[in-house]
């Protein structure tokens, strides 16, 4: 196989990615780049196919319907799209994957991901952008149905993801359901959409190959609460 290629195995990202991104970030620039586009594909866009790739297995067993092509939109690329954003820097600074079904309306179903940038890096799973008839429906399940979701919730905690989001200025809880609802579950009534994620340092795990097997052992603590929240996704067919 070519030294560059995705199937190579994953043998941890290099101890000198979290300072290119560094030197990215303070030189986002055509020029600079492309002095240093070898630097690129060997620091940061080789290690991350090859981790993608390493996870899939994983990741098909959740949801065989998982994009688990690493050429394609399922891995970030170094450009970015600035058409429509006021930052017109060129290059990304964070870089990510993410095992998501393709297709028309994935914004909605919640997906798994990894992200890094110079300082750290996180993983977890959840929603891009939600609609709020997804999150309508999702609140609903929860509220006829909380012990599964507290199951899973207290899994993912176990794993040590904690739930965010952007948030209502109010909650979405019925009256009455205070009291009742286990806690860990009441977030989910005043987000406007949501992921849990686990929130790393740039420790030396991110250099190892064990990244691998790690992401992938604490990632499936989450896949029953995967399958619940995609039972609820609104605006995509039926699993």
């Amino acid at each position: 196989m070519e030294a560059g290629s995705p199937m190579t195995a994953f043998t941890g990202f290099s101890p000198q990615a979290p300072a290119f991104l560094a030197d990215l970030a303070a030189n986002n620039e055509t020029a600079w780049f492309n002095a240093r586009k070898d630097d690129y594909r060997d620091l940061i866009q080789t290690p991350l196919r090859r981790l993608f790739v390493a996870v899939a297995p994983a990741m098909l067993e959740i949801d065989p319907r998982f994009d688990d092509n690493p050429m394609g939109g399922a891995v970030s690329r170094i450009r970015r799209d600035t058409r429509f954003s006021r930052d017109k820097s060129p290059y990304r600074v964070k870089q990510w994957m993410s095992f998501r079904r393709a297709g028309e309306g994935w914004q909605d179903r919640p997906a798994f991901f990894l992200a890094f940038g110079p300082g750290g890096y996180r993983y977890g799973m959840g929603f891009y952008a939600a609609s709020p008839a997804t999150m309508t429906a999702i609140r609903a399940a929860i509220a006829a149905r909380p012990t599964p979701f507290a199951e899973a919730m207290a899994a993912a905690e176990d794993a040590g993801f904690v739930l965010e989001g952007e948030a209502y200025r109010r909650s979405r809880l019925p009256k009455g359901m205070d009291g009742s609802l286990p806690a860990p579950l009441q977030p989910w009534f005043g987000l406007k959409s949501g992921h849990l994620r686990r929130e790393r340092p740039m420790e030396p795990l991110f250099f190892s190959p064990d990244l691998a097997a790690e992401l992938t052992s604490r990632l499936a603590r989450l896949a029953p609460l995967y399958h619940l929240l995609s039972a609820q996704s609104v605006r995509t067919a039926p699993p």
